[in-house]
């Protein structure tokens, strides 16, 4: 573990991990999920994140052998330095992949809702220049920037509770009519608006307190995003309909720019100024992961120089990345199935290793 990094209290660690979660996933998950549940969208979306407390468990598990060490440091300790280099490359990899999806996914959004006419590149260059900002400090510094923009979350709640009067029930009625293999699959598409609660694997050793009650704030703050996804899936099925649904992929943009209040008439425009700052969290956490694992294996290279050697290598290839939905699909669905073994599987088997060859870290401070 990187001594030199600020604790930070497990008050804090709920906001790191509830707006890691909690970014584009608002406004695309409706849709993805509905392309495969249809009207049982909200049921598949509860039982995504039924399983994300369950990976958590794991990771804690993972984290109560090794409770000083993050994923890179624990990966040597257990299946030793040369086998543990190749992982620690898969995982920055793997984290940085994600950044860039994200990258990607904002600028598209920004394109087509905001300032189409503004070039990609000065957005992005905008948003990567202020999550370095922030992620070049410590943790701490993070986590208070978290906890402001929490905020935004109450504001858009509020906006989609406004839609609560125009719904419809029996748009989802009657439950459970798209069959069990549907739901199930609906589950699986809904798993990568999850993603961030991965962060654990690096930041529980960073967190202050006993490992039990880093749990509980960990599966609290996923239970939240689990609830306020299924709220915003269960608006958007009953507020638009299954015919609506099928030809909308925003389907939370395109209801607020319907939706206008006495003083305000783009209230889509004035919903995605306030998220930008949501959304950036979420690219600040996965450009920290990156320069954190990077920061492990060029031990003599300070962290803050590793952060923007990544940054400009990632804004590099976002810029030549085309942003049309089937590069952005290709890349979602590498993600999707690199997290099962980055994010459950290679944890599952460094627990079992460490219990079979009896390793284990020495025992946590508080």
């Amino acid at each position: 573990m990187n001594t030199k990094e600020k604790k930070i209290t497990q008050f804090q660690l709920f906001f790191l991990i509830f707006l890691t979660q909690i970014g584009i996933g608002v406004i695309s998950l409706p849709y993805e999920v509905f392309k495969d549940s249809e009207s049982d969208a909200w049921i598949s979306v509860i039982i995504a994140g039924f399983f994300v407390q369950i990976n958590i468990v794991l990771i804690w598990l993972l984290y109560r052998r090794f409770p000083s060490l993050t994923i890179f440091e624990m990966m040597s300790e257990v299946v030793g330095k040369h086998i543990a280099f190749i992982f620690k490359i898969a995982y920055i990899l793997f984290f940085s992949s994600v950044a860039i999806l994200l990258i990607l996914l904002f600028g598209r959004m920004t394109h087509i809702w905001i300032i189409p006419r503004t070039p990609n590149w000065i957005i992005l260059l905008i948003m990567i220049s202020l999550c370095v900002f922030c992620v070049k400090e410590n943790l701490t510094v993070m986590a208070r920037y978290y906890f402001v923009v929490s905020f935004s979350v109450i504001f858009f709640l509020i906006l989609i509770t406004s839609f609560v009067k125009g719904i419809n029930i029996l748009n989802i009625l009657p439950v459970g009519q798209t069959g069990f293999p549907s739901i199930i699959k609906g589950t699986a598409q809904s798993l990568l608006s999850f993603l961030g609660y991965e962060m654990l694997l690096v930041i529980f050793p960073y967190s202050l307190g006993k490992s039990v009650g880093k749990l509980k704030v960990a599966l609290l703050a996923n239970g939240i995003v689990t609830i306020i996804y299924a709220y915003i899936t269960f608006v958007c099925l009953t507020y638009l309909g299954p015919y609506v649904m099928k030809l909308i992929p925003e389907p939370i943009l395109f209801i607020l720019k319907f939706r206008s209040f006495q003083i305000i008439e783009r209230t889509d425009l004035l919903f995605l100024s306030v998220w930008i700052a949501t959304f950036g969290t979420s690219i600040m956490m996965y450009l920290y992961l990156t320069s954190n694992g990077l920061a492990n294996m060029f031990t003599k290279t300070n962290r803050s120089t590793l952060l923007f050697c990544t940054a400009t290598l990632l804004y590099i290839l976002v810029l030549f990345i085309p942003t049309n939905d089937n590069v952005i699909n290709l890349i979602s669905n590498y993600i999707k199935f690199a997290s099962y073994f980055f994010i459950f599987g290679l944890p599952c088997i460094l627990l079992f290793v460490s219990i079979l060859r009896g390793k284990k870290g020495s025992p946590e401070t508080v």
